[in-house]
């Protein structure tokens, strides 16, 4: 009997192991269940636009002007984003005498617009289905009251929100 009375007080080998092995499983889900809600490869980006719409007609600025700010919108869906604002310039044309002057008739419209979204490991530009990248000419501008095709994207500023 004092055998079987010195085993029940004392540990061996293998129920050590499994001690160890039950604790690490314990603080692998505490762990997980901890940061689930946080994770570090997603963050908030607010990514800023410009877009050029080239030879508008003149008298759609004024028009444009009511609309602003707008709210984004693609496939019949309001976007987490909007036009901020919008200015107007010249639109020059090539003259016969090999100048180029400003086109009384049409203006260059150039757009701020602003989205906000999330960023993962690689940051990919998209409001909606569509890639936002310098140099592209192809944007589509699209509210509930504007849409302009082929217009290009001038510069984008990304600003990323604070991880804590």
């Amino acid at each position: 009997m004092n055998e079987k009375a010195a085993k029940v007080g004392k540990f061996n080998v293998v129920d050590v192991a499994a001690v160890v092995l039950i604790a690490a499983v314990v603080l692998f889900v505490v762990w997980k269940v901890a940061l689930s809600d946080r994770d570090p490869q997603e963050r908030e980006v607010t990514m800023t636009y410009r877009v050029l719409t080239e030879g508008v007609s003149s008298d759609i600025y004024e028009s444009v002007q009511q609309h602003i700010p707008s709210q984004l919108m693609a496939s019949g869906k309001l976007l987490d984003g909007e036009i901020l604002s919008v200015e107007q310039g010249p639109y020059y044309v090539l003259g016969s005498d090999g100048e180029w002057s400003p086109d009384p008739q049409h203006v260059n419209l150039y757009f701020t617009v602003r989205h906000h979204s999330t960023a993962g490991e690689v940051l990919l530009s998209k409001v909606d289905e569509q890639e936002i990248r310098i140099g592209r000419k192809d944007y589509t501008l699209k509210t509930e009251y504007i849409e302009f095709h082929n217009a290009i994207i001038l510069d984008i500023d990304w600003d990323f929100a604070d991880a804590d």
